[in-house]
């Protein structure tokens, strides 16, 4: 027994050892990546097509997969990328084996690795494996090697700089953030992985009850916090009221939708204007905003984001596209080239005023999944984006939380309402709201049913995430 603990401890210390390395060498790189802000968008282009160059040659090189998928194709000294075909979760999982490049990872005992992790484990001594929510009804495991995973906690470092986050010494920042219950998802493996000290770090659960989250932040008293945007929104809500007291300098949201409303509460309960994070478990850092707050920057120097129509051409600045390819330039483990992402963005055809050359991204529309396609008059189908719904169901006061599906019977609406508020006229506020801003589309609007609730409930296997519009499946009307 005293060996077997021996060994533990051991173990334990030799993984600490190996965490700390890690976000050293993240400090050195976000030292580097600090350099890019100043670039020019040509620097940038060059920079993604020599990143891009070796990416491919790489895949092809060691992974059977994008070496059958790429066959007939011939590589110069530049890569037209959009001439490689596309993949998606479905594709990469099903050929999993294929599609990494070191033999030795098996999905199956990958898998099996995950359910025994409690902290920041490594798998074979050398990777971390993270998997995503499974909203679609696939869940997607996903690897990166140290060197990859360097890269993350240096996009960690640099979100934290874009907010305003820097260490101080003797007394240490309190940081709470609030996500995922497991180490499996990358809103709780990357806090995880980054706490070596530097910061006094609470992580709360989302799918905590409000009062027990009000009362771990009142003894606390973050000076930062890192929630989902819901919950923040949420907690807004318990500071006007009074039950929750706090005074945080930085309210830096992630992994949900920020959307005007919620970004108004935070506002009006702490006086700052949150920071908004898009991450995905493919690639954590996708984008975030500075304090100019004139939209995300996409990181564009490690990741190439390509917003298209759902016949994959690219969209105009400004347009919604109906998802977007994603290309990480980083993960050589498990790459992800032209990756299907059903996230609704529009570009900015104009560059931030605080001068860096990443483009923006000043929409975020939902998943093109969770689309109401409805008919016209006429019986010719239009389709309705969640944002549609959103914008009108936050435009109601008595609304505190909400949740929407939509099937061919109709929407279907679980409202929280404000302490006060008359039922009857917020449920004839919402119907006609919905209605109207369908019509506006020209659709003719389905039935809407509205639910009172006193909570809308979290799903801890979706890493306590909320979907505030979706489909609940069925045939199409």
């Amino acid at each position: 027994m005293q060996r077997r603990e021996l060994a533990q401890s051991d173990g334990q210390a030799m993984r600490r050892l190996k965490q700390i390395s890690d976000l050293l060498h993240g400090v050195r790189i976000a030292r580097q990546l600090r350099s890019h802000d100043s670039w020019t968008r040509e620097e940038l282009a060059r920079h993604q097509q020599r990143e891009l160059a070796g990416l491919v040659r790489h895949a092809v090189a060691q992974s059977r997969f994008y070496r059958e998928h790429y066959s007939g194709l011939s590589f110069g000294d530049e890569i037209d990328l959009q001439a490689l075909p596309i993949t998606n979760k479905r594709l990469l999982m099903d050929n999993f084996a294929a599609v990494v490049t070191d033999p030795r990872l098996k999905r199956d005992s990958l898998q099996e690795h995950l359910q025994g992790i409690q902290r920041d484990e490594f798998y074979l001594g050398e990777y971390r494996v993270v998997a995503t929510a499974g909203t679609s009804g696939l869940r997607g495991l996903f690897v990166y090697d140290r060197a990859a995973w360097r890269i993350v906690l240096a996009n960690t470092i640099r979100w934290n700089r874009f907010a305003g986050i820097t260490p101080t010494f003797p007394l240490r920042v309190r940081v709470c953030s609030i996500g995922a219950d497991n180490p499996m998802h990358v809103t709780q493996r990357i806090p995880e992985s980054a706490d070596v000290g530097l910061f006094k770090v609470l992580h709360l659960l989302a799918t905590d009850p409000l009062p027990k989250l009000v009362d771990a932040l009142n003894a606390f008293q973050p000076q930062v916090i890192l929630p989902y945007p819901s919950v923040a929104a949420l907690l807004a809500g318990e500071q006007i009221g009074g039950h929750l007291q706090i005074q945080p300098k930085v309210v830096a949201t992630h992994s949900e939708l920020l959307t005007a409303e919620m970004s108004r509460r935070i506002e009006a309960a702490w006086g700052i204007v949150p920071f908004n994070h898009y991450g995905l478990t493919e690639e954590p850092h996708v984008g975030f905003d500075c304090a100019e707050h004139h939209g995300v920057h996409i990181l564009e120097d490690l990741s190439i984001v390509e917003v298209v129509d759902e016949n994959n051409q690219p969209v105009k600045p400004g347009v919604l596209g109906r998802k977007y390819l994603l290309t990480n330039l980083y993960n050589r483990v498990q790459p992800l080239i032209r990756y299907e992402v059903t996230d609704m963005l529009a570009k900015s055809a104009e560059l931030c005023p605080c001068g860096r050359p990443f483009p923006l991204v000043t929409q975020i529309g939902g998943r093109s999944e969770d689309i109401l396609r409805l008919r016209d008059r006429q019986g010719h189908e239009v389709a309705i984006p969640p944002m549609a719904l959103t914008l009108r169901i936050e435009a109601l006061p008595g609304v505190a939380e909400y949740q929407a599906d939509h099937d061919p019977s109709g929407i279907h609406l679980k409202i929280v309402p404000r302490a006060g508020t008359n039922r009857d006229e917020l449920r004839a506020a919402l119907a006609d709201g919905i209605g109207t801003a369908i019509e506006a589309l020209g659709a003719v609007s389905p039935p809407v049913e509205v639910t009172f609730v006193d909570t809308v409930k979290r799903q801890q296997q979706r890493m306590g995430k909320i979907k505030l519009i979706g489909a609940s499946g069925g045939p199409k009307p």
